[in-house]
Order: structure tokens, then C-alpha cells, then sequence
């Protein structure tokens, strides 16, 4: 399990070696406002969750042979994107997913971490579910840490 601290530096190598690019916060804030506002809470996620499905098309993965591969893949795909990191890890019968450092993590505009938690469902939902097509996966975005990383969990 990654501990709060491994998130905290994590985060911050990560922006590090990135800018944080404000030129489309406007723009996708009042987008998602807008969404929430006419649509209300559950198609507005319903919705960022299909976008978040053809995201991940888009940046299509192999199948891996394992999840350190798998999580290394996603690594690349997410940083070519400049959407943060994650880290994967088995509980029980179930895959883990942190991923920090995402757009907007430090926004407080009303809705937002459940929207991007949306999208990023989506994302991770259509890429696990390549990796074994036979068996329908579910992601679902479970907590927020304390420094501020979406937790998700996996599983069938």
C-alpha cells in the first residue's frame, strides 16, 4: 500500500518536472458546472464516465504480463497526457488504483474531484478491462487521501 507520505513526494516530482497548464481551467470548470447544474449529479457522471472510456481508447494498452507492467504502461500513457501518476496494488480479489496528481488536484470549485474521479473511472475501467476481456471489471472511485490522491478499487 502506498503510504500518504510516498503520495506527498510523489506529487511533488511530479510537478516538479511538469507545468500545471491554466489556460483550460476556465473553460472545462464552467463545463462541468454547467453538466452538474442541467443534468444533475448522476448523468453528469454517467457522462464523464463515457468520456473517460474514449480517452482510454485513444491511448489503447497491450495487454500486460503483469501488474508492474501494467502500472508502468499507465504511468507513461498519463504523464503523455500530463494527468498525474498511479500506483497499483492487489487487495484481496480486487486491484487497487492511487493516482495522484491529477488535473485540477488541488481545485475546490464545487464538483469537481467527483468529476475527474468520473472521468478517471471511465479511463481505468476501459484500460483493466483490455487486459481480460473475460471477465467484467468494475472501477469505482472509493476515497480522496489526505494528500489528496484518488483511491479506486477494481474488481469483477
Amino acid at each position: 500500500m502506498i503510504s500518504e507520505t510516498d503520495i506527498q513526494n510523489r506529487n511533488l516530482a511530479y510537478y516538479g518536472e511538469l507545468h500545471d497548464g491554466r489556460q483550460w481551467r476556465p473553460l472545462v470548470m464552467t463545463l462541468v458546472a454547467e453538466m452538474y447544474g442541467s443534468a444533475g449529479a448522476v448523468d453528469a457522471c454517467n457522462f464523464l464516465r463515457h468520456v473517460g472510456t474514449r480517452i482510454a481508447a485513444a491511448h489503447p494498452l497491450a495487454e500486460q504480463p503483469t501488474l508492474d507492467e501494467l502500472e508502468a504502461r499507465l504511468n507513461e500513457v498519463l504523464l503523455a497526457l500530463d494527468w498525474g501518476w498511479v500506483r497499483l496494488s492487489v487487495d484481496s480479489q480486487s486491484i487497487r488504483i492511487v493516482h495522484g496528481a491529477y488535473p485540477g488536484v488541488h481545485e475546490r470549485a464545487e464538483h469537481w474531484a467527483q468529476a475527474i474521479a468520473a472521468v478517471l473511472e471511465g479511463m481505468y475501467q476501459q484500460w483493466l478491462q483490455a487486459q481480460n476481456e473475460e471477465v467484467r471489471l468494475q472501477v469505482e472511485c472509493i476515497a480522496t487521501s489526505p494528500s489528496g490522491a484518488l483511491v479506486f478499487h477494481c474488481g469483477g
